[in-house]
């Protein structure tokens, strides 16, 4: 038996892992004790991830579909077959009719984007999707307007902070967004420890707030809280004018726009009383420092743009921005942030055919059903996602029109429900069989309040069928007759390797390896097998003391400003806030449903994880008084429709829950996994049955998909105590 050490990447806190592995089988994972961040924290998700690595259900060979029936493949075969009707189609139809959809674990994957970004673009498609647009791309069109990139993301120095309040997220349980936070609760206790204070501010009393405090408010009026919480601000003088006059621009649009916006308008419909609302205004102006961070929670609802816009602009004014203990700007091992801003995939752009924009690469997943049915998509490659249950599928829309596909390819390592769908699936490593870095958002970003460096090598060898993703599309590339990576030369090396990647010269070819080797020697660090060798377990980089953003070239807007006012914002917020409030107050007495967190499931991947998932579905949980209401005990089986579908579901009371909310854990529904044997038998029920999508379900600043705060026409008991399975 050998210990190998390498870092999780089911969540941001990628923590240090400690793997035992015996005739290539892991034996067990747990917590690396000497990781210079994680110091042996991890969760279950991590500690169990052995039983997804060896399940049965693994994909290791390539897989077509013909008919209703799967049959095993060679490697040959897929590519030249994909490839054919590849480009069978873009003669046909033009290459915007071949598109990609990726998920999150396509982001944790720190070579994959670079050839996938360099396939499409030499095929001559930007027509990418990804799940980015069903949780945080929102934020990543604030940072383009204010900051000049996309990719200058701010993270709260939670370290250091006196203050901290937190809206929509629950690190405890799910790990942060866009930032790295191993051992979230103590770190989040320790700011309570240090005297200072540490507020959730949530529809539900999630696990989080045990670090601190906890204020309910009601789902999807985040933005009227903020805008008064930013006029308060300005009402009380708290600004920092000399750092306002040299480094930002239209204070005064900000001013106007949220001037009408106080403690009183913002508690008739977010439930926060002015006096909660005052003291949180005033603890956050008083405290020496403070910092603010959002997530998935807020991302998701309506507002999710101008939310993100106004708790970074309160940053900006009260100095909490580019200042120790407040929101801070990393240096990543290189500037990717200035890469991205000159790379046309990555820029914002209107690629369709509608006013919905093209955010860091994506357009909006919640158009993926009327793309496809309105002609403009005909094929698709789906990278480690699982769109079918990540979006917003009223009456199984997007399911009908990915039915209609004329090439549906999923890359993958089971089966799943989309794959059920799939003309191929195609079979790629996991995180132990791969070299890397944590996510680029950390590495290249510098997402992190501890700054860190770590690599690993692969854990595993790989089932003698399963490929990288980087030799995936280098072939595909190469029988198509396409440039990769864009130098003609460096193409054709990257086609020969992987032509020999897997013949009698395969140990020597070492692409992703290279790859991570020339990052670090750019960034002027040591190389991956110095890194292994004499850095096991990472090191600490200078920790980020604040004031070394504003006032820099950092700052890639045109004019070297932070834009507090982006004229984009100020016109929506005009036009939609005050209408959308009245719709608020028309709607009080509603149920609304949001999104829950499990700490044993992350989205859909950990479903057919036989050592995690337990229980036979998943639940609506919901307040006392609700329940009573609505004649419900504990495990009733209830009916609960919105304007787009219905469920059924069982039932779980408490007091965790604000009254008028309803809470269901997504990425559930497997009824149909016939790949996800584990999972099909635990099939739960999708909560985004209830979600809408298309054009007038979208929020247009980002194209996020509205999948929180939606309401619910209403939640009838459906049937006493049913027991099926174990509940």
């Amino acid at each position: 038996m050998e210990t190998k050490k390498t870092f999780c990447v089911i969540c941001e806190a990628t923590c240090g892992l400690e793997v035992d592995v015996d005739n290539n089988k892991v034996t067990d994972i747990r917590a690396n004790k000497d990781h210079v961040v994680s110091r042996g924290h991890l969760c279950v998700k991590g500690k169990r991830f052995g039983s997804i690595q060896h399940s049965p259900d693994r994909v290791t060979e390539p897989q077509k579909r013909v008919g209703d029936q799967w049959h095993t493949i060679s490697w040959e075969q897929a590519i030249n077959e994909i490839a054919a009707k590849i480009k069978q189609l873009k003669k046909q139809r033009g290459a915007q009719s071949i598109a990609h959809f990726v998920g999150a674990p396509g982001g944790a994957n720190l070579v994959a984007p670079i050839f996938r970004g360099s396939f499409f673009a030499g095929l001559g498609s930007n027509r990418m999707y990804g799940t980015g647009t069903c949780d945080t791309m929102n934020k990543f069109r604030v940072n383009g307007d204010m900051y000049g990139s996309p990719m200058r993301l701010a993270y709260p120095d939670v370290d250091h902070t006196d203050f901290m309040m937190i809206l929509g997220a629950n690190p405890v349980v799910s790990g942060t967004t866009l930032y790295h936070l191993p051992k979230a609760h103590q770190r989040l206790a320790d700011i309570v420890k240090r005297g200072g204070r540490m507020v959730v501010v949530n529809p539900r009393k999630v696990e989080t707030a045990l670090a601190g405090e906890h204020v309910f408010i009601r789902p999807d009026t985040d933005l009227y809280f903020l805008a008064a919480f930013c006029n308060g601000v300005i009402q009380a003088n708290a600004i920092a004018n000399e750092r306002v006059q040299r480094h930002m621009k239209n204070f005064e649009k900000l001013k106007a726009v949220v001037s009408t916006w106080t403690a009183e308008r913002q508690a008739k419909v977010t439930g926060i009383s002015v006096e909660t609302f005052n003291d949180l205004l005033n603890a956050y102006i008083q405290a020496p420092s403070a910092a603010l961070n959002m997530a998935t929670g807020v991302n998701q609802g309506r507002h999710g743009t101008l939310c993100y816009w106004l708790l970074e602009s309160i940053a900006a004014i009260t100095g909490n921005f580019d200042r120790k203990g407040g929101n801070l700007i990393g240096e990543g091992l290189i500037d990717f942030a200035a890469i991205a801003k000159d790379d046309p995939q990555m820029s914002l752009g209107y690629h369709r055919k509608d006013d919905l924009p093209t955010v860091s690469g994506q357009q909006p997943a919640g158009m993926v059903a009327d793309d496809i049915l309105d002609g403009e998509v005909t094929a698709m490659i789906v990278e480690a996602s699982n769109p079918l249950l990540a979006c917003g599928t009223p009456n199984g829309r997007l399911e009908q029109a990915m039915e209609k596909l004329e090439l549906l390819v999923c890359i993958d390592w089971f089966r799943n429900e989309t794959g059920n769908l799939a003309d191929y699936i195609l079979p790629a490593t996991t995180w132990l069989e791969r070299s890397g870095m944590p996510y680029a958002l950390q590495s290249f970003v510098a997402c992190t309040p501890k700054p860190y460096l770590y690599a690993s090598g692969p854990v595993l060898t790989p089932p003698s069928g399963v490929r990288h993703e980087w030799w995936i599309y280098t072939r595909l590339a190469d029988k198509l007759g396409q440039n990769i990576m864009g130098n003609p030369m460096l193409s054709l090396a990257l086609k020969i390797a992987a032509r020999l990647a897997h013949g009698r010269f395969g140990k020597w070819i070492k692409v992703p390896e290279l790859l991570i080797d020339g990052m670090l020697k750019q960034a002027k660090m040591p190389n991956l097998k110095a890194m292994i060798q004499d850095h096991p377990d990472g090191f600490l980089l200078d920790e980020n003391d604040g004031d070394n953003f504003l006032g820099t070239d950092r700052v890639l807007t045109d004019d070297g400003l932070v834009d507090l006012a982006p004229q984009a914002y100020i016109e929506t917020f005009n036009q939609q806030t005050e209408s959308s409030y009245q719709q608020e107050i028309a709607n009080l007495g509603r149920l609304k449903l949001i999104g829950k967190r499990e700490i044993r499931r992350m989205n859909s991947g950990s479903a057919n994880c036989e050592a995690l998932v337990k229980i036979d579905t998943n639940f609506a949980y919901l307040n006392p008084d609700d329940a009573e209401n609505a004649g419900l005990a504990e495990n009733d089986w209830a009916k609960v429709n919105s304007d787009f579908g219905e469920i059924h579901i069982p039932i779980k009371i408490t007091n965790e829950m604000m009254p008028g909310t309803l809470a269901i854990p997504q990425c559930w529904g497997h009824e149909k996994a016939d790949g996800l044997s584990h999972a099909k038998r635990h099939p739960g029920v999708n909560s985004n049955y209830l979600a809408g999508d298309g054009y007038n379900n979208i929020e247009k600043l980002s194209g996020m998909s509205h999948l929180t705060g939606i309401l619910a026409v209403s939640y009838t008991h459906l049937r006493a105590h049913e027991t099926r399975g174990n509940l």
